[in-house]
């Protein structure tokens, strides 16, 4: 499944925090609703806060919630999806972690090398 969406940031607060609108659109940029879930708040508030815990550690804590006016029954499909936002978050940060090491080790064998 594809996926297309649009963000408005509302803050962003050098380098501490980060906070946005998102909506699901198609592929031309119109908003849509959620591909996979019909039922589904049409936008979505994400404030992203990073702070150092010391030297080398930064905790990321990542708050998602439908914004704007929603029924129960778009409330309930958002909590429904909790677990999987919480994975594919996860999955990201995984993957960015991955990516931060390799470029560090390959910064480290070319500074190694001159």
């Amino acid at each position: 499944m594809t996926f297309f969406a649009k963000f408005e940031y509302r803050e962003i607060n050098n380098p501490c925090r980060i906070v946005y609108v998102q909506r699901f659109c198609d592929e031309k940029e119109n908003v849509a609703r959620h591909p996979g879930l019909p039922v589904f708040p049409e936008a979505l508030l994400t404030t992203i806060v990073f702070a150092s815990e010391d030297d080398q550690t930064t905790r990321v804590t990542v708050t998602s919630e439908p914004f704007g006016t929603i029924s129960d029954e778009e409330n309930q499909a958002f909590k429904g999806t909790r677990p999987g936002m919480t994975q594919g978050w996860t999955g990201s940060f995984d993957k960015l972690e991955a990516m931060i090491s390799s470029v560090a080790k390959q910064v480290a064998v070319s500074t190694q090398v001159r």
